[in-house]
């Protein structure tokens, strides 16, 4: 039985890029199931990628496979890659997009996946990457698309550093809303308690568990996926602290 295959692109909804995906994913796997995670991610935004990337493993779960293609660098030296992290399965160029679905994964493994003599040089995610997700989807073994790989390309940057009772960490991914996502989660503070977060311009001391709590100016919560997030009550956290993904942040621990 064929199994799910959710895009997450930079390819924007007016050129019919993202519909050339589901096109190549069905001629290979006719019953595969086509997802839209979203073709909305900033431009070559790598970093905003592997935390979506992230949070769509998380509620897709076993057996899906990821289609993620943010790739400046198509055509050129960058490799292709191939992984399943504790079951979930992703396809995509070797440039830190699985870094969160790597190193959050007990069981782990990765091929590099060479390309197709005919594929275009300028579009990898429809000649190479979604007939491969295709093929994973429908059974086929990850072991089987390419050579065995110790570990994929990983974004150091998306890994808090601590000194002494801080962390430092970056705006993993603004959303739809205006949310800061930072790149500190749960298992990052120890237990400890989130004393304030600060930013190049501003910080705050205000922690709660909803948004409706926030009330007026800026305050962090634990969202959904786990991350620390500066949000703000009906209304833009990244207008109002002047922030865009890979922005520097700062957490004070108590």
């Amino acid at each position: 039985m064929s199994g799910t295959v959710v895009f997450v692109t930079d390819f924007g909804l007016a050129d019919g890029y993202a519909a050339e995906l589901w096109g190549a994913a069905t001629a290979t796997a006719p019953a595969v199931r086509c997802v839209d995670g979203t073709h909305l991610i900033p431009p070559f935004d790598v970093i905003t990628a592997a935390y979506v990337c992230k949070r769509l493993a998380r509620t897709f779960g076993r057996g899906a496979v990821l289609c993620a293609v943010v790739d400046p660098g198509v055509g050129g030296a960058r490799a292709a890659v191939a992984v399943e992290c504790d079951g979930v399965l992703a396809v995509a160029p070797d440039t830190g997009l699985v870094t969160y679905l790597w190193t959050e994964a007990a069981e782990r493994r990765a091929v590099r996946l060479p390309a197709p003599a005919l594929a275009s040089a300028t579009f990898h995610g429809r000649d190479v990457f979604a007939p491969l997700a295709a093929r994973l989807a429908s059974g086929e073994a990850l072991a089987g698309l390419g050579d065995p790989l110790v570990a994929p390309v990983l974004r150091r940057e998306l890994t808090p550093s601590a000194e002494g009772s801080a962390l430092r960490s970056l705006v993993v991914c603004v959303d739809h809303f205006g949310n800061c996502a930072t790149g500190i989660r749960r298992r990052d503070v120890s237990g400890r308690r989130v004393a304030g977060l600060s930013w190049p311009g501003g910080s705050t001391l205000a922690f709660v568990s909803t948004y409706a709590e926030i009330g007026t100016g800026l305050a962090t919560l634990w969202n959904s996926a786990g991350h620390l997030e500066l949000a703000a009550s009906e209304a833009s956290a990244a207008v109002l602290a002047g922030l865009g993904a890979g922005a520097p942040v700062e957490v004070e621990l108590g």
